[in-house]
């Protein structure tokens, strides 16, 4: 800075060249700049009392001509400057100086740009008044005409300063580049270029692809020749780069809208302010023509894998309908672009997996506004996030890894850009003792939508000095909330109350449930200290084990307790899953602790190993660079572990799914209380459905979010990320009957989801009459106002008997043990023929493998379970009856024998 001001001061003639050059002769600037001064001057000391209009008209047209082409190039210094300085913070962190020094720089930049913008008014109404001078008395007025000239001196004065300075900027950042082994990257002409050229080809493949799948379809053998992965793999394509045109518009539009707002111009065309909102309007209405599409791209690919599941020929005609759809969409998006001339090298490329899959267009939109009288938004894909967002507490500041940590930085740009991308989230470190910190993101998070929150307590003390630093946030209500505490850690944990925190989230007015549990276990200091920790942190995980089994496991069958929704276990777990820092296959411990969740808590699911494959880093990364391996984060991670073995490149959070325990006949938890928020609009917890499906919640998509700052947009930045650690984000659909994809936003029309239609009950009770086999009076009829009663035809809500029985509600009826298994089977075959006949899903159902004799072998039940047996089948029958004829054999219903009528 200095420097930069003794070169103005000195009156350098450099012309702040080095980056670019300028566009203009410096002989012309020279002459204009003379004869403005020499003019004003005259002007003001009354040796001229006034110039000709034609002499007034041409310094006029100069200063505007030479004022626009150094306003242009001092544009592109700026952002030359900004690039490097961007380039600079990936390789050394981003000192305060610096820092300081490009926001008074910015500031000085935008000052420039408004002056400029008055000026060039000024200018303008000063050559009309010359022109008006010129047709009436041929002179104008010496002190208006030299203000003019003077202001325009003093831009160009402004303009040479700050170039001055900002080439002293980009010199010494070239050079900090070169030190630490990088090109600097001061022209992206080719960059520009390759943008152009990657969307073309993109354009052109989606094309190709969609004409010869298409052709195939028309064949009039489509159906033999065209194989499912081939259909599935074009669908897939088509809703990726429909996803990718959504966000490439957005951004489309937010250009074209902010020059039409200003009333700025590009350098490239001459196109007005009228017809840039014109585009503006157009990018949005083919934004959300193409957001349209993509539902029912999503749709025809499940159906299109549950048919190859099932070895069934795909919906061939539906198929071709998307497909062609989706291209029409793709062409109609190309035209767009081309008429327009829209300059694609300026527009940045969509990061699919960063950007667009988290993007409310990829799975269904959710929004945090309310219905008018209070209803919950319940989204079909939920999107989830866990994050150690490293807000610590003040004291005691030994804890801290760097002396300042910009938590108020850091927490404000979260807030702000990223946490309402979101339905729930998990965060670590967001601690709240000594600090109202945590109470402010509450706050907020309220405002857009997150109105049920659960965190840890801050009255932890003298047991510890401050809380476990957890918090849940979710757009979905909380029906129930439970917390752990650990006991105390070895070295620093052991002032933090560690625990777990567990909520359960209703995902759909009827159901399903999610449990979702965040927790962070013992941390590693030291290489001395890692075997302790390991010790301590199986101690934590034990304890955590036997917390969700007594928190979670809400269903009871023959006398053992099952859980009967899914649980999402996510968190900083702090064991290292990577065998090392360049391998990230599985590491010892990893494999031990996978190995104990899935003996105690059934069948896990690592998100992050399923879908890529490896374990991804999600603390202390690195980057290869000419001058070797550097670290990626430089502010807020110790920088102690870089050089320490082991303890770069770890992968240390993570989002492990346990599905349902194997189902069986559930039972209600009295213990669920339903959440303050719009509980009243809700259905009560009585009348969610139990004994939910296989996969009520099926885990969509897995990746890291690194929540890097944009620093070319926040220039001057103290950090260049928000947290030392990366964040794990995932989707979540819901499958349920009413959120599921198959039915989205449809409301049931009453409280179970399952509740035959009025044509459907007339139908089985014309049909029932015929039988009378086996039949007891008042047998499946639900009493007038009894709304606590078992659901006759599912067989699967809880009877007011606390057992699992199918028999009369008021009577205790446990099967005899010589007769449980085909009673089972009997009654599994009735809830499923049930559950796809409702939905209308007959493909659907799946097939229960029964024997021909489901009862003894003399096709006669014991006497002691007869009326259970009877029951059972009966049911089993009048369900598959409303079903195809291809189901009966699936399901191998048995007719009543004519002896079950005694």
């Amino acid at each position: 800075a200095e420097l930069a001001q003794v070169i103005v001061d000195k009156g350098a003639t450099a012309q702040f060249a080095g980056m670019l050059p300028p566009k203009y002769p410096v002989d012309e600037r020279a002459d204009i700049d003379a004869s403005t001064a020499d003019a004003a001057a005259r002007l003001r000391s009354r040796v001229l009392a006034s110039l000709s209009c034609k002499e007034a008209e041409q310094l006029l047209d100069g200063n505007f001509r030479i004022n626009d082409e150094m306003c242009k190039t001092l544009r592109q210094a700026w952002e030359c400057t900004v690039r490097l300085d961007c380039q600079l913070g990936e390789v050394d962190r981003p000192w305060e100086d610096r820092n300081q020094w490009l926001h008074s720089l910015r500031a000085e930049y935008e000052d420039v740009e408004h002056s400029k913008a008055a000026v060039e008014g000024e200018l303008l109404l000063a050559k009309l008044e010359v022109q008006t001078a010129c047709a009436s008395t041929g002179l104008v007025k010496a002190a208006r005409l030299a203000e003019v000239l003077e202001a325009n001196l003093d831009l160009r004065r402004r303009c040479h300063s700050l170039g001055m300075k900002l080439e002293v900027l980009v010199s010494t950042t070239r050079s900090e580049l070169r030190r630490c082994g990088e090109r600097p990257d001061t022209h992206p002409d080719a960059l520009d270029s390759s943008m152009v050229k990657r969307w073309r080809v993109e354009f052109e493949a989606a094309r190709d692809a969609n004409t010869k799948v298409l052709r195939a379809l028309r064949h009039p053998d489509a159906a033999e020749s065209l194989p499912a992965s081939a259909l599935e793999e074009v669908i897939d394509q088509d809703w990726r780069f429909l996803l990718e045109l959504v966000g490439l518009f957005e951004k489309v539009k937010a250009q074209y809208s902010e020059q039409a707002e200003t009333g700025k111009e590009a350098e490239e065309d001459d196109m007005g302010v009228e017809a840039r909102a014109c585009v503006a309007a157009g990018a949005e209405n083919l934004r959300i023509k193409i957001e349209e599409r993509l539902p029912a791209l999503l749709e025809c690919k499940l159906l299109v894998q549950e048919d190859a599941a099932r070895g069934v020929q795909p919906d061939l005609d539906l198929a071709e309908k998307n497909i062609a759809a989706a291209q029409e969409s793709q062409a109609g998006a190309w035209k767009f672009l081309t008429g327009h001339n829209i300059d694609l090298s300026k527009i940045v490329a969509t990061k699919f997996a960063e950007e667009m899959l988290p993007h409310p267009a990829a799975f269904g939109t959710a929004t945090a506004d309310a219905a008018a009288d209070g209803e919950h938004y319940y989204p079909p894909v939920i999107r989830m996030l866990t994050y150690n967002i490293f807000i610590r507490a003040p004291a005691p500041g030994f804890a801290h890894n760097t002396g300042d940590d910009r938590k108020d930085e850091r927490l404000t740009r979260f807030a702000e850009r990223h946490l309402g991308c979101y339905d729930v989230v998990c965060l670590q470190e967001m601690f709240g003792a000594f600090s109202q910190r945590r109470e402010w993101l509450v706050g907020v998070a309220d405002r857009l939508g997150f109105h049920d929150s659960h965190y840890s307590s801050i009255s932890v003390r003298p047991r510890f000095i401050m809380d476990g630093g957890l918090l849940i946030l979710s757009r979905l209500p909380m029906v129930s909330r439970a917390s752990l505490t650990y006991d105390a850690g070895a070295h620093l944990d052991r002032l933090s109350a560690k625990g777990a925190l567990l909520a359960t989230l209703r995902c759909g007015q009827t159901g399903p449930l999610l449990h979702v549990c965040t927790t962070h276990l013992q941390s590693t200091y030291s290489e001395e200290s890692a075997l302790q920790s390991s010790s301590v942190r199986h101690q934590q995980l034990a304890q955590l084990v036997g917390f969700l089994q007594e928190q979670t496991r809400d269903i009871t069958r023959s006398g053992v307790r099952r859980r009967g929704w899914p649980l999402l276990l996510c968190g900083t777990l702090n064991f290292n899953g990577r065998q090392s820092a360049t391998q990230g296959s599985h590491s010892d411990e990893y494999c031990a602790v996978v190995e104990y969740l899935r003996s105690e808590l059934g069948e896990v699911r690592d998100l992050l190993y399923d879908i890529l494959g490896s374990h991804p880093v999600t603390y202390a990364d690195t980057r290869i660079t000419a001058a070797g391996e550097m670290p990626s984060e430089r502010v807020l991670t110790n920088a102690s572990v870089y050089t320490t073995p082991g303890f770069k490149r770890k992968c240390l959070d993570y989002m492990f799914f346990f599905p349902p325990e194997p189902p069986g006949e559930s039972l209600e938890d009295p213990g669920l209380t339903a959440s303050s928020h719009g509980a009243e609009n809700d259905a009560p917890l009585s009348q969610i459905r139990r004994g939910p499906p296989t996969e009520p919640v099926v885990p969509a998509t897995c990746q890291v979010e690194k929540f890097l700052v944009d620093r070319a947009k926040d220039v001057g930045a103290p950090i260049t990320q928000l947290s030392d650690h990366y964040g794990v984000e995932a989707t979540l659909a819901v499958v349920s009957e009413t959120c599921g994809l198959h039915d989205a936003g449809v409301t049931p029309e009453s409280a179970f989801c399952n509740e035959p239609k009025e044509g459907e009950e007339r139908r089985r009770g014309e049909e029932g009459e015929g039988e009378g086999k086996g039949e007891r009076e008042g047998e499946g009829e639900v009493e007038e106002g009894d709304e606590e009663e078992d659901d006759p035809f599912l067989l699967s809500c809880e009877s007011k008997t606390g057992y699992n029985t199918v028999d009369t509600p008021g009577k205790q009826f446990v099967p005899p043990p010589e007769c449980c298994n085909d009673t089972r089977i009997a009654v599994d075959a009735a809830s499923e023929a049930a559950r796809a006949s409702n939905n209308g899903v007959h493909r659907d159902l799946q097939v229960v493998a029964t024997s021909n004799v489901v009862d003894t072998q003399e096709l006669l039940p014991p006497p002691d379970c007869l009326n259970d047996t009877i029951i059972a089948l009966d049911a089993a029958t009048e369900a598959a009856r409303v079903l195809s004829n291809g189901v009966l054999g699936d399901l191998q219903a048995v007719e009543t024998p004519a002896v079950y009528a005694d």
